[in-house]
This record gives C-alpha cells, sequence and structure tokens, in this order.
C-alpha cells in the first residue's frame, strides 16, 4: 500500500471520527486553494484572501505537523507526503464554540462591516468543533501511518499577520512545539471562567479570572498597533459580557445603554493603560449590574412584568396597567408576583422608584424635586415619607452622605 492510499484512508478516519473534512492535493497554492475554498461560501471567498502565500508553501517540510490559523480564525492541521509532493490538510474548524463576540471581532480584525455577522455566524455554527489537543495527535497520528516514521513529529504553528486589512497575505511563524495551541485552550479555559463569574455577579473572581484572560492573551496576540488591538480586544470583551448578563434575565434595553456607554469608552482611550482600566471598569460595572438586576431566579411572566415596570417607572403604573401590557390577567399576574417576589406589585413599584432615586440622588445634580417626578413621585410629601422608609433617611440626608454627592 502506498503513501497515496494510506493517505485516502486516514482521510476518511478523521472525517467520520472527528467530523472534520480533509483535503488531499498537490503541495502547491493553486491546488491547496481551490481545495480548501471548496468548503468556503461566496461571501467568504470573496471577502478575505487566502491565507497560504507561495513563500509558507515553499517554507513547509516533510515529517513535520503545521497547526495554521487563518485570517477568519478558522482553523488547519496539515503535513506533506509522497516526498513533499502531496499535502494532507484537515480543516476547516474550531477548537471551541464560536460565539456572537467571536464573529463580530474576528470581523472588526478584518476591518470587514459587520453586516456579514448574520452570514458569518451561521457559517461558524456549522463548522465542527476539536479540541486542538485532540486534532494534533490524531494528525501526528496519520503521519506515522501515512509516511512510516517512528521519529519525533515537531508541531508549528502559523498564524495570520493581524493588519486589520484586507491587503494583508502573509503568515508569521508563532512558536514551536504546542505551547502556542495551549496558551490558546488556557486562553479560552479563562474566558470561559470570566463569563460563568459575570453572570453570578462575582465581581472579584471575575476579574481574577480576567486578569489569567489577559495574560494568555498578551502571549499570543501580536500587532503593529498595539492600542488598536487593545481596542478591539476591549469590544469583544464588552459584548461577551452584555451577553453573560444577558442569560441572567436582564432586558436587552438596560444592557445596550451599558455596552454602548463603555464602547465610546474603550473607543476613547488614548494609551495602553486607559484601555486596559476601562475594561476591568467594565467588568465591574457589569457583575454589579448582575447583583442587583438579575430576573433569572423568576418565570417568564413575573420577568416581563419586572421589566415592564421598570421601563415605565415614571408612568402612572397600575397592577391593570401593567397586566394589560404584557398580555395577561390582572388576578393572575397579582398571585404569581407575590408568589414568587414575596411582594406585591404596588409595593415592588414603589422599592423600585426609591432605588432609582437613590442613584440618581448619589449619581446625579438634579434638584430633589425633579427626581422625585422623573422616578414616578407625583408628590414630593409622598416622595419624602416612602424614601424614608425604605432608606432610613430622608432624600435630603442621603444626598449628604453619599460619596459623590453633588
Amino acid at each position: 500500500m502506498d503513501e497515496q492510499e494510506k493517505a485516502l484512508i486516514s482521510k476518511q478516519f478523521i472525517e467520520v471520527m472527528l467530523k472534520v473534512p480533509v483535503i488531499l492535493c498537490p503541495a502547491q497554492v493553486q491546488a491547496m486553494e481551490t481545495g480548501i475554498k471548496e468548503y468556503f461560501p461566496d461571501f467568504i471567498k470573496n471577502s478575505f484572501p487566502f491565507f497560504i502565500t507561495g513563500s509558507m508553501a515553499e517554507s513547509l517540510q516533510p515529517g513535520a505537523l503545521y497547526h495554521i490559523t487563518d485570517f477568519i480564525n478558522l482553523h488547519f492541521s496539515l503535513f506533506l507526503y509522497d516526498g513533499g509532493k502531496q499535502v494532507f490538510i484537515a480543516g476547516p474548524y474550531l477548537p471551541y464554540p464560536a460565539d456572537t463576540a467571536f464573529c463580530e471581532q474576528t470581523l472588526q480584525n478584518n476591518g470587514k462591516n459587520l453586516s456579514l455577522l448574520v452570514p458569518f455566524s451561521q457559517f461558524c455554527l456549522n463548522l465542527p468543533v476539536v479540541g486542538n489537543s485532540q486534532i494534533t495527535e490524531v494528525v501526528r497520528t496519520a503521519i506515522r501511518v501515512v509516511t512510516g516514521t517512528d521519529q519525533e513529529i515537531p508541531c508549528l504553528h502559523y498564524e495570520s499577520q493581524r493588519h486589520y486589512t484586507q491587503e494583508s497575505s502573509g503568515l508569521s511563524e508563532e512558536g514551536v512545539d504546542e505551547a502556542s495551541i495551549e496558551l490558546l485552550e488556557h486562553r479560552y479555559y479563562y474566558e470561559k471562567l470570566l463569563l460563568q463569574e459575570v453572570a453570578q455577579g462575582s465581581q472579584d473572581l471575575a476579574l481574577k479570572y480576567y486578569r489569567q484572560f489577559s495574560q494568555e492573551s498578551r502571549a499570543i496576540v501580536r500587532t503593529e498597533d498595539p492600542l488598536r488591538t487593545a481596542k478591539n480586544l476591549g469590544f469583544s470583551l464588552n459584548t461577551m459580557l452584555r451577553k453573560s448578563a444577558e442569560t441572567t434575565g436582564i432586558h436587552p434595553v438596560y444592557l445596550d445603554i451599558i455596552s454602548s456607554n463603555f464602547a465610546m469608552l474603550i473607543e476613547n482611550s488614548n494609551s495602553l493603560r486607559e484601555a486596559e482600566e476601562c475594561k476591568s471598569q467594565m467588568i465591574s460595572a457589569y457583575c454589579r449590574f448582575v447583583q442587583t438586576n438579575r430576573l433569572d431566579q423568576y418565570s417568564p411572566l413575573v420577568r416581563k412584568a419586572i421589566t415592564y415596570i421598570r421601563i415605565h417607572l415614571a408612568d402612572q403604573l397600575t397592577l391593570a396597567r401593567i397586566a394589560k401590557g404584557i398580555r395577561v390577567s390582572p388576578s393572575y399576574l397579582s398571585r404569581l408576583f407575590n408568589q414568587e417576589t414575596g411582594d406585591s406589585i404596588s409595593n415592588f413599584i414603589t422599592k423600585a422608584r426609591v432605588e432609582k432615586a437613590a442613584g440618581l440622588l448619589s449619581f446625579s445634580g438634579m434638584s430633589i424635586q425633579n427626581i422625585a417626578f422623573y422616578v414616578g413621585f407625583g408628590d414630593l410629601n409622598y416622595f419624602s415619607r416612602c424614601f424614608k422608609k425604605y432608606k432610613r433617611m430622608t432624600p435630603t440626608e442621603f444626598r449628604a452622605s453619599s460619596s459623590v454627592g453633588s
């Protein structure tokens, strides 16, 4: 059995076991491009350059395993056989599931409009997901089977240069052995832990895992514009944090406000230090918001009622109006709301208005009368009585005791 036949058997094995496509073709750029692009939709073929250049193809050597990441963060593993005349390419695949943040970041890094987000996300969702360590071992086995070598097989990692434009066409060697692959896996491991803690509102742990995530990221990402990279990573982190917080039942309208404000702060950062400080502040802000606004402990109907109350806080809210707004009978809503929250809707509304007013007293220069009307109290004296009931002090005393009072 010659190497070509062995390569065909290995191809079938990998495709069946890992669901990763395998291409067998001459070790020439045009042949590799034709084979790989068979798995790409037209919008990717037309929007991104091919990532293997002539000089890179010439640098490939028999006896080595190459792990390649292209411009859109797709992964490929390949090796030469038949005396270096033929190439065995496993891919495209992803080492982790692609979420919205990943897709947004990839498009931004390549200077692409987010109008491509939906088709790109759909494409990524259909890609096989295989850990780099797993596929490295499988392809190493394929090398031994195809070439009959019993020598140690080095693993070289290549990553596309990050210039954020379609003009990029080169590849730069990033490292040897599995070191860079392990760094990638560590990075996404800490990213997962970070997002889990944000969803729990655990600020200290979230910041701890972010520092570890950030350290792994610095070891991997290289660019000619460090500040631009820091900003792009900030945008990506903002998106991930927003999605994590959204899993706690918080309405997207509130998260969009936080997200938009931090997006402006990130873009306006003038130094790496400012960009990093902004990321830490962002993590803390999302955690605090989750702590005070999470709704995942309630049923979908009660979530809708609470969200309706928060959005219409300044309006004349009644049980009947809320029930009509979320299309449910008032009696059923009242019973379910009291059962799940341990409070009546009227008391919940009053508490929500007092909490909103407390925030404005601490962080704005609005007059107490304007704050009362802004949060839905039509009578200033009634507002003062309610505020003292829940905060144990008058609005004036609360503002004076606030660390950021006006």
